[in-house]
């Protein structure tokens, strides 16, 4: 069994890139013929041709369907090649490993899954409102079905909590996720969030208003504000980390561009696997939002992503997503 970290803070280091719950809120996947999940959890709602979660259905307005999948695994990839390969900021290593990990919205389990073959001695746990990792996992890595907006009844035994690109997961990311990790964090555990805000920018004047992703970002900042879900999480994260009471704060801003504009190869081949990936999941991420906040119907919408989809293709607008890394610790005497 590893030996608990020593606490650590980032000077000087190097960046380079079952406890009780409800039954109805915890449900671990099928791993034998003697367990199952439940038949409303696992069925999945179908709209527009897409899957979405059942469990608190409609507090997630996103598919979680195989082309939805496959796209965020490709992005993960793509954060992960924009950090040099690394999966944390947060000063851990085989070394001086976490004891105990949760990633919050774990999506398809990737991170928690490489989490748990880096660290094979730490416990690794991943939460999410669908079921939809896989089947074979290290045996250190568990998933459950949960709701991470409502009370969390771990105990504050936590060596590291994480979130990566949770656009439209909640409604106060300070408030339902900050503060509750900072409460189930060990004293001298460490929080990191890896998030992109929607929004782009640009820096030598070439991003105008008339940009089609700038015109689709505006209609979708108005569709996620009726539905009360924040989706340009990332510059304020620092802030309301040192707000709430976490030390030793540090950030990171790795631009991703938003195809392949820039001469530098490696930037170049970022930014063409980011253009399909923006490519393959913009409709996804359009169709429940435009409809249901803002009353287009299916055919206004796909009009609109026509024009999206051009602008994502023109090179001669040398726009570019912010990745924002930011990671903390809970003092000791906290």
């Amino acid at each position: 069994m590893a030996s608990r970290p020593t606490d650590q803070t980032l000077d000087n280091y190097e960046f380079t890139f079952e406890s009780y719950l409800n039954n109805s809120a915890r449900i671990e996947p099928d791993r034998s013929d003697s367990r199952s999940i439940s038949e409303s959890i696992n069925t999945f709602q179908t709209e527009f041709g897409r899957t979405y979660h059942s469990y608190r259905a409609g507090s997630y307005l996103y598919p979680n369907d195989d082309t939805e999948n496959n796209r965020a695994e490709e992005q993960y990839m793509i954060m992960k090649e924009a950090m040099d390969g690394r999966l944390h900021l947060a000063p851990f290593s085989r070394a001086n490993p976490p004891r105990k990990v949760l990633d919050i919205a774990t999506g398809t389990g990737l991170w928690a899954i490489e989490m748990g073959d880096l660290y094979p001695e730490a416990e690794i746990i991943g939460t999410d409102l669908s079921p939809i990792q896989p089947d074979f996992v290290p045996p250190n890595v568990h998933f459950f079905v949960e709701d991470s907006s409502e009370d969390w009844f771990y105990p504050p035994e936590f060596d590291f909590i994480h979130t990566r690109v949770t656009i439209g997961c909640w409604s106060d990311m300070k408030k339902q996720i900050l503060q509750r990790a900072f409460d189930h964090l060990r004293p001298g555990g460490w929080f990191e969030s890896q998030e992109i805000p929607v929004g782009i920018d640009c820096d030598d004047g070439t991003l105008t208003d008339n940009y089609g992703w700038a015109r689709w970002v505006r209609e979708f900042r108005a569709g996620s504000r009726i539905a009360n879900r924040q989706v340009d999480n990332g510059p304020q994260i620092k802030e309301w980390m040192c707000e709430i009471g976490f030390v030793d704060v540090h950030e990171v801003v790795i631009k991703i561009p938003m195809n392949g504009w820039p001469k530098n190869l490696r930037l170049k081949q970022l930014g063409m696997m980011w253009q399909r990936i923006l490519l393959e999941g913009v409709s996804g991420f359009s169709l429940r939002t435009f409809n249901r906040s803002l009353n287009q119907t299916v055919e206004e919408i796909e009009v609109l992503l026509v024009d999206v989809r051009k602008s994502l293709l023109d090179r001669s607008v040398h726009a570019y997503h912010r990745l924002y890394v930011v990671c903390g610790r809970k003092p000791e005497a906290a």
